[in-house]
C-alpha cells in the first residue's frame, strides 16, 4: 500500500525532455498519486505545455529551476549529460529535499556534493514504458520514499552498487533493435500473405509470454532452458541451430560492449 503522505508530494523536474514526459504522465495516470508537479522549462516547453494541458489540476510550469527545486519535496534532475553538472550546481538544495538522478551517464556518486545538503539522492533509470506504468524501472539508492514513487511507473529492479546499474543501463539501447527483429518477423509472415496487424499481433504476444516465462521458469543454467524448451528434432531445435552456425548471436554481444563504453562516458561528451 502506498503511504499517503508519498502519495501527496510535489514533485519537481528539472529537464522535460522525453524521458520527464514519460514519467509525469505515468504518475498522473496512477490513481495512488494524488500530488503536484512542477516543471522546469527551456527548450522543451512544448513538452511541458503539452502536459500541462493534459493535466491542468496537477501540473504547474516555471521558468526557473530555483523555483521548481523550492517549491518541491522531491527533486528529479533529467537534463542533458553534459548540462547536468552546470545545472545542479546552480540550485540551492534543502537538508528537506530528496533528489532522484535521473540524468544518463552521469554517477549518482559525482553528483553528491552538487545535491548537499540534500536528505537523500538516489539515481534511476525508467524507460518510456513507464506512461503506460510498466516495464522495469532501475533503482539505485536508499530512500523508500523515492523508491515508493518510482514503483509508480513499472516493476523496480533494485541494484546494491552503482556500477551494476552502469551495467544495466545500455540495455536499454537494445530495445530499437528489439524492435527491428519483430519487424523482420512481420515483413517475413506479410510476404507470406498476413496482413500486417495479424504478423504483429502474434509477434508481439508470443515475444511478451516468451519474455514473462523465461523471467519466472529460467534458473542459471540457461542453457538447460534452452533445451528444455527445444523438441528434439523440432523446429526450435533448428532455429537455434541454424542461428547459431551463422554466429548470429555475437553481434548482440559486441553491440553491448559499444553502448556499455558510450553509455557511461556521455557525461564527458560533447556531442
Amino acid at each position: 500500500m502506498v503511504d499517503f503522505m508519498t502519495a501527496a508530494l510535489t514533485l519537481g523536474f528539472i529537464g522535460t525532455g522525453g524521458i520527464t514526459s514519460f514519467i509525469v504522465r505515468g504518475l498522473c495516470s496512477a490513481p495512488e498519486f494524488t500530488g503536484k508537479i512542477v516543471l522546469s522549462v527551456h527548450k522543451n516547453r512544448g513538452k511541458a505545455e503539452a502536459l500541462k494541458a493534459q493535466f491542468p489540476e496537477r501540473i504547474t510550469i516555471s521558468c526557473s529551476n530555483q523555483e521548481v527545486a523550492d517549491a518541491s519535496d522531491v527533486v528529479f534532475i533529467a537534463v542533458l549529460p553534459q548540462q547536468h553538472k552546470a545545472v545542479a550546481a546552480a540550485v540551492n538544495f534543502k537538508p528537506e529535499h530528496r533528489v532522484v538522478h535521473i540524468t544518463g551517464g552521469v554517477k549518482l556518486a559525482d553528483s553528491l556534493a552538487l545535491y548537499s545538503p540534500a536528505m537523500s539522492a538516489v539515481r534511476a533509470i525508467p524507460l518510456p514504458f513507464a506512461a503506460r506504468r510498466m516495464g522495469p524501472v532501475l533503482f539505485y539508492g536508499k530512500d523508500p520514499v523515492s523508491r515508493e514513487l518510482l514503483a509508480m511507473l513499472g516493476s523496480i529492479v533494485e541494484v546494491q552498487t552503482e556500477s551494476e546499474l552502469e551495467v544495466l543501463g545500455p540495455v536499454t539501447g537494445m530495445m530499437v533493435p528489439y524492435y527491428a527483429l519483430i519487424a523482420e518477423y512481420v515483413k517475413w509472415g506479410m510476404a507470406k500473405g498476413l496482413s500486417f496487424r495479424t504478423a504483429l499481433d502474434y509477434a508481439g504476444y508470443m515475444n511478451e509470454a516468451l519474455s514473462s516465462f523465461m523471467r519466472t521458469d529460467c534458473a542459471e543454467d540457461m542453457e538447460a532452458f534452452l533445451i528444455d524448451n527445444s523438441t528434439p528434432g523440432g523446429v526450435n531445435e533448428l532455429g537455434l541451430r541454424l542461428l547459431r552456425e551463422s554466429d548470429a548471436y555475437s553481434p548482440w554481444s559486441k553491440t553491448l560492449d559499444a553502448l556499455y563504453i558510450r553509455y557511461n562516458s556521455m557525461g564527458k561528451n560533447k556531442d
